[in-house]
């Protein structure tokens, strides 16, 4: 492979810390297998395989890179099988520690166990059995907390009227957050102590900066409808004075909030009332021109006067603020330690740790609370010649803290990533680590360099030259410093380094549907099918290896950013319109239709008086009750709960009888069976999961129906046992709004069109990408109770006055507006990555009830090199983004004919073009029938075969009913009226509590194995004997009667035995018997059938054969014995006449409980 120069040079700078920028498809992976494969192989200075540290943030991605150092060692030994260090590296390379963070301290944790205070043997915590400890763990802690009082004053501000869910809530939100910080107690005792501080300075900083960029943003807008007054005229006339005199009003705002004069900022905006307006000439109000001026004035009415949601109070009174908040977050605080500690113990009582912990662990080994390493924080490192971070931007405070304690003073870390791709801010990644990593390093100079250095990767080698360069000219508009954390320019923009030929087709498509009512899957679902069709049908081809290929639906894929509320839509939507497609989603196991039945089933069996999980499962496919069946079932009085108006009506009705049955039964099993394995036999019997098999999406449903067997496995596995309490579990999950994750199947075919979210796209790549539902309102979490942010600390309402109205405050509004600003720029992260997946064509796909008004709204920007960084911040969607693009391009002009703009906001250096269009969607009409073709002459050939194929007779039929093979005991008890009972003796019935039965039994398992010669002289020593060897167990040998033993070897028949030259005793045996046997009255009773079953005992007499059945049934004669089992012994004698090729002499019945046995000959019985 040939490297570039930015490449080798993240391959080669080895003398200290490197950060590589890498952007997406830079083959940031190539580069970081080929530099581990370097750092192997240097012939100078080579790095046992076993001192490299390489972490990455998923499992797949650690197998990977495993088998690609694997891969790469091997072909190098191919090429030099005589090379000792390539053996050597190939060895060690299976010691290599290559995982993920959490295997990393996993591994430390059970190494360094004895340094935590925790068992060496603990377990993770899934996800499930978390959300149980946690419930159990905030009951407890709110209930302590209500029994001292400390939560009087908090649950006064906060609880609502009828629960304290609220409380819960926040502490939760709090506890979750808390975990990204390395010590996390000592962060919340810091932020809280900033409410008593008496100073307010952090949280009003970000309000000016953002009061400023605001009343700038609104002096631009009054700027830029000034310049469309013109100079003179009645438009002018009218306008110009207010706006300018608003303009002065914003730009004196502006001056204000950068001078940092809080309590002037407050009264300009308490005081701001827009200037009037002259009064238009007659019939004005009709020009697009007035209409546009209106707007802007309407826009900064609405951003000045915004303001006073958080600059409304004078700084003393946003200071008592602080005094009376401070007291509700400290007890907020208590009750969180509180709740910490509590759930701590839980987990090592049952011996779990949860991921966090891990973490957490892994802190307390190596870093001290000053930031120092501790001494085994030193022995690890001295392990490591380097340790390489994958995906760097995703890392965050703990995680970061682990990783360089570990290292040598920082001196040998190896981190990759692309902020513009940090896309997990949900999981707590804080790209900003990156971005100070960045901003601090120099940049690297092979011939001078200077550590720590970053190298910068932005040749895209995935996409053509239409994708790079439409990414290139988005994210210059609207990714800047301010709204997006990065600007991006110079080495942030791609390089296409893709070798694609020349094509036609494959501009960038943005497309605007105006949907009306119509949900915005269905409009965008009829646009994409009718583009997919028009692409594959118009010969649009994608290129494989150095060829193209006819564009199949395989290679298409939709990317969502909600994939699980709106994927299966589109599909629908698509197949409906002809068109292939599959759907990638997470979680949604509790909303499968198939679990909700299965779940119903669980919960009716545990307790049949639930009247919804009952109906449920009658009107399931189980089951099969209509609707009227259920409501005939009800009709008799509906005061009693269903299970008894099923037991009603299981007098009359067979079906009702035949469920009641089942569910005695089923009952009965789950009382003594594992969760698991019930559930095994509830598919096993009820063949439910055939059922899902065969309905729709039949594989998905049957995969989610194995996902809760393992469930319930990972259920019984925790130490939890039984149905009953496997199906609280789910309920507490499900009632406390936690999801399990659904089964995802990987596609068994090419040829449709894959969906799925943006983040499960990551990594990913696709010949025509298609990014949708790009109109949708980006979802926020500003309503929380208690907004948190890494440095400015919490934030809550305060209550207010005898009604209880809730304010907010000072620095809950200062933490709203910097999550917000770092919730947008990782929407604007996630748009980027989506973009990044295509390979050829990229489409962008975006509807909204009506589209105009979103397009008048961004045609207000005033032109510039840029969206300015206020109006992408407070745009609401990506579609509001693509607007503002569309706009800027030369492809726009009809956009701009519609929003009434001029073509001075048209960017000139625009990249490749673009295809542009603003459209209504109209419901697909329905394909016209095809006309009806004349009735083609009859062919009489084809009717012939098609009837004799019809008539055809299975030649066999007759023996369909006879049983290839039948075992003796079952065919005796079928035809004799033998009784055959399994019993199994329980755990708790001792020697003493033995059945008679079980004393048969176990005399029964004496004759089996004893040596009937030294039984005969001795039978207690030879009980001793077998309970020795343990063929009986001391049970079976204190219930065998000795005197019973006397009995039979003393009768004539024991001594016949004892006087054979040859016994056999359990002679198993294989025969073959005619039909006619094993089922009198078949049709064909010459038809052979295998008998398999097992002689107690045979002994040789004579030259001929004689058989005994022992048999322990409790009789009043030994005919009674015989009446039973004629049939089986008859069956013996055939069956051993033909395995043995001697002659049958008699046959016995010897009788444990008459102590007596009863011989019959062979012939008089009937031969068959």
């Amino acid at each position: 492979m040939k490297w570039t120069d930015s490449q080798w040079d993240a391959i080669e700078a080895r003398r200290g810390t490197v950060l590589v920028a890498a952007a997406a498809g830079s083959g940031k992976t190539a580069v970081l297998v080929q530099r581990a494969i370097e750092r192997l192989i240097d012939r100078r200075n080579p790095t046992p395989a076993n001192r490299l540290l390489i972490v990455t943030f998923t499992k797949a991605a650690a197998a990977e890179m495993r088998a690609r150092l694997e891969g790469r060692l091997y072909e190098l030994l191919r090429e030099n099988p005589g090379s000792g260090l390539l053996r050597r590296q190939s060895i060690l390379l299976h010691q290599a520690h290559i995982g993920t963070v959490d295997s990393f301290c996993a591994e430390m944790v059970r190494e360094f166990f004895h340094l935590l205070d925790i068992a060496p043997e603990f377990k993770i915590l899934s996800d499930k059995r978390e959300q149980e400890l946690i419930n159990e763990s905030l009951e407890e802690a709110m209930s302590a907390a209500y029994d001292s009082g400390s939560i009087r004053e908090l649950s006064d501000a906060f609880a609502a009227e009828r629960d304290d869910r609220r409380i819960t809530r926040m502490v939760l939100t709090l506890y979750r957050f808390m975990q990204s910080h390395p010590f996390p107690e000592k962060w919340l005792n810091e932020k809280v102590k900033m409410y008593f501080a008496g100073d307010g300075t952090p949280w009003e900083r970000v309000i000016l900066e953002y009061a400023a960029e605001a009343a700038g943003h609104a002096a631009a807008l009054l700027k830029g409808a000034l310049a469309l007054c013109g100079e003179d005229g009645p438009i002018y006339e009218s306008f110009a004075p207010a706006l300018s005199a608003d303009r002065e009003g914003c730009l004196a705002l502006m001056k204000a909030a950068r001078t940092g004069d809080w309590d002037l900022c407050s009264r300009l905006v308490g005081q701001w009332s827009p200037a009037r307006r002259g009064r238009l000439p007659k019939g004005a109000g009709e020009d697009p021109l007035v209409s546009r001026l209106e707007a802007v004035r309407a826009e900064v009415k609405r951003v000045i006067p915004g303001l006073s949601r958080c600059l409304s109070a004078p700084r003393a009174a946003c200071l008592e603020e602080l005094e009376k908040a401070g007291p509700l977050l400290q007890s907020l605080a208590e009750l969180t330690l509180d709740f910490s500690k509590r759930y701590e113990v839980k987990k090592r009582q049952k011996g779990f740790l949860d991921y966090s912990d891990l973490e957490h662990c892994a802190i307390r080994l190596f870093v001290r609370e000053d930031g120092s390493p501790t001494p085994a924080a030193l022995e690890v490192a001295g392990r490591f010649d380097e340790i390489m971070i994958d995906e760097y931007q995703d890392i965050n405070e703990v995680q970061d803290s682990i990783f360089r304690a570990v290292s040598k003073e920082g001196k040998n870390l190896f981190m990759v990533g692309d902020v513009k791709q940090s896309i997990y801010g949900f999981r707590r990644a804080m790209p900003e680590i990156f971005l100070r990593c960045r901003r601090a390093f120099e940049k690297y100079d092979r011939s001078a360099p200077e550590y720590p250095a970053y190298i910068v990767l932005d040749r895209n080698f995935r996409s053509r030259r239409e994708v790079t360069e439409a990414v290139n000219f988005v994210f210059s508009q609207l990714m800047s410093r301010e709204a997006g954390d990065v600007d991006y320019t110079g080495e942030e923009r791609l390089v296409c380094g893709a070798g694609y030929g020349p094509k036609e087709g494959c501009d960038t498509e943005a497309v605007f549907i105006s949907r009306g009512k119509a949900p915005a899957e269905t409009a965008e679902a009829a646009f994409i099918a009718k583009r997919i069709k028009e692409l594959i049908n118009g010969g649009f081809t994608v290129s494989e290896g150095d060829a193209e290929r006819p564009a199949a639906f395989g290679d298409f894929c939709i990317l969502l950013r909600s994939a699980n509320k709106h994927a299966h839509v589109y599909a629908q939507e698509l197949k409906r319109l002809g068109v292939p497609a599959r759907a990638t989603v997470s979680g949604g196991f509790f909303a499968a239709a198939e679990i909700q039945t299965m779940l119903s089933f669980l919960r009716v069996i545990d307790n049949p008086n639930q009247d919804i999980p009952l109906l449920a499962l009658l009107m399931s496919p189980i089951y099969g009750f209509s609707a009227d069946d259920a409501a005939e079932l009800r009709a008799g009085d509906k005061s009693v709960s269903v299970y008894v108006s099923l037991t009603r009506a299981a007098e009359r009705d067979p079906r009702c009888q035949k469920v009641l049955k089942e569910l005695s039964e089923l009952r009965s099993l789950a009382a003594t069976m594992p969760a698991d394995g019930f559930i095994t036999l509830l598919y096993g019997r009820t063949g439910f999961p055939d059922m899902a098999l065969a309905m729709d999406e039949g594989a998905g449903r049957l995969a989610n129906l194995q996902l809760l067997q393992r469930y319930a496995q990972e259920y019984e596995s925790s130490g939890y046992h039984g149905l009953s309490g496997f199906v609280r579990f789910l309920d507490r999950l499900r009632d406390s709004g936690t999801d399990l994750q659904a089964a995802e199947l990987q596609p068994t075919g090419s040829d449709a069109v894959s969906i799925m979210s943006i983040h499960k796209s990551k990594g990913l790549q696709f010949p025509v990408c298609i990014v949708a539902g790009c109109g949708r309102n980006f979802a926020g979490d500003q309503a929380e109770e208690v907004l948190l942010h890494p440095e400015l600390g919490l934030g809550v309402k305060l209550k207010e006055g005898p009604g209880g109205a809730r304010f907010t405050t000072t620095a809950r509004e200062a933490i709203a507006l910097e999550t917000a600003r770092g919730a947008g720029a990782e929407e604007l992260r996630v748009l980027y990555v989506a973009m990044t997946r295509a390979q050829e064509k990229l489409l962008l796909v975006s509807s909204a009830p009506d589209m105009e008004t979103l397009l008048q709204k961004a045609a207000m920007e005033p032109p510039g090199n840029r969206v300015s960084p206020f109006t992408v911040r407070k745009s609401r969607s990506a579609a509001a983004w693509l607007l503002l693009c569309a706009l800027r391009r030369p492809e726009g002009r009809e956009l701009r004919r519609l929003a009434g703009i001029d073509e001075n906001v048209s960017v000139s250096d625009s990249g490749a073009p673009w295809r542009i269009s603003l459209t209504e969607y109209a419901p697909p009409e329905a394909e016209d029938a095809p006309a009806e073709e004349l009735a083609a002459e009859p062919d009489m050939e084809l009717y012939a075969r098609l009837q004799a194929q019809a008539a055809f007779e299975y030649p066999h039929a007759r023996v369909l009913d006879v049983p290839a093979k039948v075992s003796a005991s079952k065919l005796a008890a079928q035809q004799g009226g033998s009784r055959e009972l399994n019993l199994t003796r329980p755990a708790w019935l001792g020697a003493k509590g033995m059945t008679p039965a079980q004393r048969g039994i176990a005399l029964h398992e004496f004759m089996q194995f004893a040596d009937f010669p030294a039984a005969a002289r001795d039978p207690a020593a030879e009980i001793n004997r077998l309970s020795d060897l343990r063929y009986l167990t001391p049970e079976q040998a204190g219930a065998v009667e000795v005197k019973r033993v006397r009995a039979f070897f003393r009768s004539p028949l024991g001594q016949r035995v004892l006087a054979s030259p040859q016994v056999i005793k359990e002679r198993r045996f294989t025969a073959v018997i005619p039909a006619g046997l094993a089922q009198p009255g078949t049709p064909a009773p010459e038809e052979p059938v295998v008998l398999q079953g097992s002689v107690d005992c045979t002994f040789l007499e004579e030259g001929r054969l004689n058989i005994i059945d022992f048999k322990t049934d409790r009789v009043e004669d030994i005919e009674e014995l015989w009446r039973r089992y004629m049939v089986q012994i008859r069956l013996y004698a055939r069956a051993m006449e033909e395995v043995s090729g001697l002659p049958i002499g008699e046959m016995f019945l010897y009788s444990t409980w008459l102590s007596m046995g009863s011989g019959k000959p062979y012939d008089e019985t009937g031969s068959a």
